[in-house]
């Protein structure tokens, strides 16, 4: 059960939101409810039916913020956090690794896609999302609690579908923008709509000259990089009932990086290099007014390559090359079988191939999957939803996804919202197959569960590289998928046409979470790690959110998250009296309680934001200001209890502000100026993707007929 604390803070801002709405007068601001979704079901649904916890963030909102990449939108939103740390560099200022946690699930518990469709490329399990230019985005969809039922592997945290402009309409776009650190931006965009064709474009330049947030190490917190964006998308429509959509997206980057082996000077550089190309064809047949089909096919390859060489005698340092392909087939299929039912049918074929230096060899996995879903509407303001989604990957054994979910509506002001769902998250291809030796950190080792051999510890041994094979090395067996169970259950009230609130409570309980750990120690006094299923977890909060239109002019809202996380075999330990810890780093150990336990780590337990927009049409005048919080988070475990307890276990709480004003000069122009991070809020150790106060300007055109 959700505990007492939840309940008071569900409270006290229901009560502030309402009372600030007393006043409110006639607008039309509850026509967003009307707005169009598709990432819930599959399927075309207004966002006042979806029956789970959806999110949508339009591409009004994304403008008025002034932000450029993915990332940096997707903060500002409730209940997202973005974690960071190292992605795709390896060593030295590389990228960072922006991973989405969704009710304070995993970066890797969150499929990501784009128009529909996955994306792939994550290092270490996240995904880079400075990968994703903004300007070609119509809105973005965030639904929140397992969704394996319809998407499979990676959707237990939720999914965030990408969905770019549409294939209509004749103009042009394009824009500059330049800012602190030298990030200067460039984009071109265009649509032309005829009879039977269309065609879509998108082009964008982004590049920066890094910054540095700690003096005294020698590397820059983010080295200079640049990266080019396209994006082509063309229809052709055969018939009134057939049309066929391909979409086409490539991404480079090329990115400097310096390493300092000790602290004296630099002397190891080179560059790392990131592409990324999708093709995807979605061919549509309308067989009658009841029946639709789609096949879609979608081939994505992504590539990074790291190379470091000495500046003393330009010898190969390190060397990294991953390469990775997704390639689908997928049938869906929607049947309106009468008036209260819609069938939705599907299934499809995935090959995953992965290529690297940390691998032994190449690996592929093959994936047959079918799913099936209806939505009942039998009975007045009612609707419900049930789905099952079957999975066989050749690499794990079969798995069964079944969702329920129900949407009741009370009146025109308030609607309830219920759901039930499974997930999973299969092994990944790092957690089975990686084998790897980093000898730019003194050699430590690490092995997939599927390359782990306890024949070759004993071998080592014998040889005098291993001192020690530790206990947990017999663990190590054939890796099982995570898989979660979760709760949704909220409400929206509407109590005047100003103001809109939604509450939602969430629980989600994951069973085999994949770690590693230590299996044995080198004789050089490093480790060796493999993976295993050890974990039992569980996460749970509260969301609210709200919006009110204060003036015609002038719109607020603002959000909160509670959450509580915990791994089940550590609370129950504390629980026996079997857990200890310290105040202070080298002080007297004592018996942790409950009180001292932190949760999972990288979690904040409270999360808000507040968002003020104001527009003025007949001016031209608009500007925005955002405020998001975050309370301190466990990063660290030095005292070896599994969770932070010691104030420098913890990252400190964040207040970031940021600023933006707009005005149009005519149809075609507009200039816009920003403050990102007005405090000045940094960390370099705990938040690098987090630059310091930073000022920009842009101009945009827009050319329309």
């Amino acid at each position: 059960m959700l505990n007492q604390s939840i309940m008071r803070s569900v409270l006290l801002l229901i009560s502030i939101f309402v009372s600030f709405a007393a006043a409110a007068q006639d607008s039309a601001f509850s026509k967003s409810l009307d707005e169009i979704v598709i990432t819930a079901t599959r399927t075309e649904r207004k966002l006042g039916n979806v029956a789970i916890p959806t999110q949508i963030v339009s591409q009004k909102i994304i403008r008025a913020s002034g932000s450029l990449r993915l990332n940096d939108i997707l903060q500002e939103q409730t209940g997202i956090f973005i974690t960071s740390g190292s992605g795709s560099g390896a060593v030295g200022g590389g990228v960072f690794g922006n991973g989405i946690q969704l009710q304070g699930l995993s970066p890797d518990h969150t499929m990501i896609l784009l128009d529909g469709e996955p994306l792939i490329g994550r290092q270490g399990g996240v995904m880079d999302l400075s990968r994703f230019a903004i300007g070609n985005i119509k809105k973005i969809e965030i639904v929140k609690g397992p969704s394996s039922s319809l998407y499979g592997s990676e959707a237990m945290g939720g999914v965030i579908n990408i969905i770019t402009e549409p294939l209509q309409g004749k103009q042009f776009n394009a824009g500059i923008r330049s800012g602190s650190f030298m990030n200067t931006d460039v984009y071109a965009s265009g649509n032309y709509s005829g009879k039977k064709t269309a065609v879509y474009f998108f082009a964008n330049r982004n590049s920066s000259n890094g910054y540095e947030l700690d003096k005294s190490t020698l590397e820059k917190t983010l080295d200079p990089f640049y990266n080019y964006t396209g994006h082509i998308k063309f229809s052709y429509r055969f018939s009134p009932k057939t049309k066929l959509i391909v979409n086409n997206r490539y991404f480079h980057s090329f990115q400097e990086s310096f390493y300092a082996i000790n602290s004296s000077k630099i002397n190891t550089g080179g560059n790392g290099q990131t592409n990324d190309i999708t093709i995807n064809p979605v061919l549509t047949h309308k067989f009658s007014n009841k029946v639709s089909s789609q096949m879609r096919f979608l081939v994505n390859e992504f590539r990074f390559t790291q190379k470091l060489d000495s500046l003393s005698n330009n010898k190969q340092y390190y060397y990294d090359d991953f390469r990775q392909g997704f390639y689908r087939a997928e049938n869906q299929t929607d049947i309106e079988l009468n008036t209260n039912n819609t069938l939705t049918l599907g299934g499809g074929y995935t090959l995953q191939t992965v290529n690297t230096t940390r691998y032994r060899e190449k690996k592929e996995q093959h994936l047959y999957y079918g799913f099936i879903q209806n939505e009942w509407r039998g009975i007045k303001n009612l609707i419900v939803i049930g789905g099952l989604r079957y999975d066989y990957n050749t690499a794990f054994k079969a798995r069964l996804s079944p969702k329920l979910a129900i949407n009741y509506k009370l009146n025109e002001k308030i609607k309830f919202n219920a759901s039930y769902g499974a997930g999973f998250k299969a092994p990944d291809f790092r957690q089975l197959y990686l084998s790897f030796v980093n000898n730019a950190a003194e050699g430590y080792s690490i092995y997939g569960a599927s390359e782990f051999s306890m024949e070759r510890l004993q071998l080592q041994k014998q040889q005098g590289l291993i001192a020690q094979i530790l206990p947990a090395a017999f663990q190590i067996t054939t890796l099982k998928p995570e898989v979660s169970r979760g709760f949704n259950f909220g409400f929206q009230i509407t109590p005047l046409q100003k103001f809109r609130a939604e509450v939602n409570f969430f629980r989600n309980d994951v069973d085999n979470l994949i770690n590693y750990l230590p299996v044995a120690a080198n004789a050089n006094g490093t480790s060796v790690f493999s993976y295993v299923n050890i974990n039992r977890a569980f996460t749970q909060g509260v969301e609210v959110n709200a919006s009110y239109q204060l003036f015609k002019k002038i719109n607020i809202s603002g959000g909160y998250q509670f959450l509580e996380t915990a791994d089940k075999t550590i609370l129950e330990n504390i629980k026996q009296g079997k857990v200890f810890g310290r105040d202070i780093l080298n002080g007297s150990a004592r018996l942790m309680t409950k009180a001292d336990y932190s949760g999972l780590l990288n979690r904040s337990k409270h999360m808000a934001n507040l968002r003020l927009f104001y527009d003025d049409a007949a001016s031209g005048w608009s500007s925005s200001l955002r405020f998001i919080y975050r309370s301190r988070f466990g990063v660290l475990d030095k005292d070896g209890n599994g969770f932070a307890n010691m104030d420098e276990e913890f990252a400190p709480a964040i207040l970031q502000v940021n600023a933006t004003l707009s005005k149009q000069i005519n149809k075609q122009f507009n200039i816009q100026a920003g403050i990102n991070n007005v405090l000045n809020q940094t960390n370099a150790r705990f938040m690098p993707n987090l630059p310091g106060r930073n000022f920009f300007i842009a101009i945009h055109y827009t050319f329309k007929k």
